[in-house]
């Protein structure tokens, strides 16, 4: 296959922005995972600087010039980070859960002890009385002490006056509560609270009114109970749902704005805060328009010029523009130094990422070289293919042939010249005027 070719480049400057790019995407994701971790404290400096420490092994990949596993490796930690903050507050919220059940149960348990100091008619503070009528866990230890009193000066608990007599150890608050019955959990009223734990930890405002809500329809009875409990319902699930999606796009964008400053670009002033998430996608759109206008102007100057830089060490004359004039034309022709009567043709579209170059041969009023040696030409000019990947992988990049002829399979395309270009010296020699002889 020595005739024309159509071949991919990806030159290392490509590469490697393509990589300090997705390194900053990792950064931007370990600062928002910190950031979160640290709000929700969910995350100790231990377990900061073992991230840190995976980071800098991604760094360390660039450095090493290990680009392939580096662009396996950063996103697998970027989905890591996301994950492990998941699972995180899931945690936490688990405990929170835990610490609300148990603080209602202490509730539950100052009211029902309340109600037997009564029954036995023990002599209660004012103040006391008022908190243990509010409910109130701090007053629970108190209220045991006179409990306790109330027994063994009276008949109203011979069991418990019998055990204080022999000295058996007194129950504590922990053992008290939990021999208390448990009355069943609602579970309108926990997914609720669920949902409110966790509008606190993606860091959504005002749910302070949404709380007191939810504690009147704790209290509330019949009817209106469920009216509360039901309005709750929508209102948690729906804030819930745009907290959710705002929280992703917002993690995304701060990915894609840290992308966007490695690419050398512009990133925004204006934060992302009061922005619901079509506002925030929006912003997310033109920023990668951005990114990727940025990559692709600078990617194909490095394309045009690695392909040149190549071509000039196999002996073809490349002259200082020529990489401009490439990028105006979306085409040029280059003499072979070595053998002045033939050449090579590139033609890029826009971008240069792909290109066809194709060996040429020149004429002057008619005359060029004996077609004879045009397959000559055409199978050196494969060598030269095969020189030149080698060249652009030595360099970090690469040239993949996506479509080549064989040998004879078209004829030589032919340039004419306004002179012979071959009896002339290449200082001398006249511009090549493009003409195709079919």
């Amino acid at each position: 296959m020595s005739g024309p070719k159509v071949v991919r480049i990806v030159t290392r400057e490509e590469i490697l922005e393509i990589c300090h790019g997705q390194l900053a995407r990792v950064d931007a994701a370990l600062a928002e995972w910190m950031r979160v971790g640290r709000r929700n404290d969910c995350v100790d400096e231990e377990a900061v600087a073992t991230a840190q420490r995976r980071r800098d092994a991604l760094a360390a990949m660039i450095a090493a010039d290990d680009f392939t596993d580096l662009q396996k490796q950063a996103p697998v930690e970027e989905e890591f980070l996301r994950a492990d903050m998941l699972r995180r507050l899931a945690a936490v919220a688990a405990e929170q859960a835990a610490a609300r059940s148990k603080e209602k149960r202490g509730r539950e348990a100052a009211t029902a002890l309340l109600r037997r100091l009564r029954e036995l008619g023990a002599p209660l503070e004012p103040g006391l009385e008022a908190r243990l009528e509010r409910g109130d866990p701090d007053a629970l230890a108190a209220g045991l002490a006179v409990l306790a009193d109330v027994a063994t000066s009276s008949d109203a608990a011979p069991g418990l006056a019998a055990g204080l007599k022999d000295g058996s150890a007194p129950s504590t608050f922990a053992d008290w509560l939990a021999a208390q019955p448990q009355p069943p959990a609602d579970p309108a009223l926990e997914r609720i609270a669920a949902r409110l734990d966790e509008l606190d930890a993606i860091g959504e405002r005002d749910t302070v009114s949404l709380r007191a809500r939810l504690g009147e329809a704790d209290t509330a009875i019949g009817g209106r109970r469920g009216l509360l409990i039901d309005a709750l319902e929508v209102e948690t699930g729906r804030r819930l749902t745009d907290a959710r999606r705002r929280a992703s796009v917002r993690a995304e964008l701060l990915l894609v704005r840290a992308e966007l400053a490695a690419a050398g670009g512009a990133v925004p002033d204006a934060g992302v805060e009061g922005m619901d998430a079509d506002a925030i996608e929006a912003e997310m759109v033109a920023d990668r328009s951005a990114i990727d206008a940025l990559r692709a102007a600078r990617a194909a100057a490095a394309r045009r010029a690695a392909v040149l830089e190549g071509l000039a060490g196999l002996g073809y004359e490349v002259i200082e523009g020529m990489s401009t004039s490439l990028a105006d034309d979306g085409r040029l022709v280059l003499r072979d130094a070595a053998r002045s009567e033939y050449g090579v043709e590139v033609s890029a579209a826009v971008g240069a990422e792909r290109m066809q170059m194709r060996p040429i041969a020149f004429e002057a009023g008619g005359i060029g070289p004996d077609p004879a040696r045009d397959r000559d030409a055409e199978t050196i000019w494969c060598g030269n293919v095969s020189t030149l990947q080698e060249t652009l992988a030595a360099a970090g990049g690469g040239l993949v042939i996506e479509r080549a002829l064989p040998v004879g399979a078209t004829p030589l395309k032919r340039i004419a010249l306004e002179a012979p270009a071959w009896t002339a010296s290449s200082a001398e020699a006249p511009a090549p005027r493009e003409r195709t002889i079919r």
